[in-house]
């Protein structure tokens, strides 16, 4: 028996998920997590780098303008670190970023996505998941593993 996707949606299921595997950390637990994961969008923090001139021209746009850009608009995520070891932090919702998320833009994605992005940036050893509440590290070595889990979602 699955979960329904709505369920997911707002990132609770995931955190309570969490938090259970903090209060036990048991195998059960940590996969039962890793599963929720593999189902789940979350969501990334992220800073917009825009040309000056196409900058300019959203600056000066009104409500209701269709802008369009001259040049690529990146989106570079941030990295957390924590001693010498970095990660790719993702939220399991936009609240769960408290301050920190007041700094960024925010960008959802699915997890299975996001472990791409994350195994792009080589300095980084995994993913953690609600950093400043609930941490839960995911290692880069079972990206791979979480990719073949097969979904819960009923559909």
């Amino acid at each position: 028996m699955g979960i329904n996707r709505e369920a997911l949606s707002d990132g609770k299921v995931l955190k309570a998920l969490m938090v259970r595997y903090m209060n036990e950390k048991s195998e059960k637990n940590y996969f039962a997590v890793l599963q929720c994961l593999r189902d789940s969008f979350v969501w990334i923090p992220v800073t917009i780098n825009m040309n000056e001139e196409d900058l300019d021209k959203f600056t000066n746009s009104k409500v209701g303008d269709k802008v369009t850009t001259e040049h690529d608009i990146k989106f570079e995520p941030d990295i957390l670190q924590h001693g010498t070891t970095k990660f790719f932090p993702v939220f399991s919702s936009i609240a769960e970023m408290g301050d920190y998320g007041n700094h960024f833009s925010k960008v959802e994605k699915h997890f299975l996505e996001v472990m791409s992005y994350a195994m792009a940036k080589e300095e980084t050893v995994g993913i953690v998941v609600n950093a400043f509440s609930t941490p839960f590290i995911v290692p880069k070595e079972l990206f791979e593993a979480i990719g073949q889990m097969t979904s819960n979602i009923d559909e």
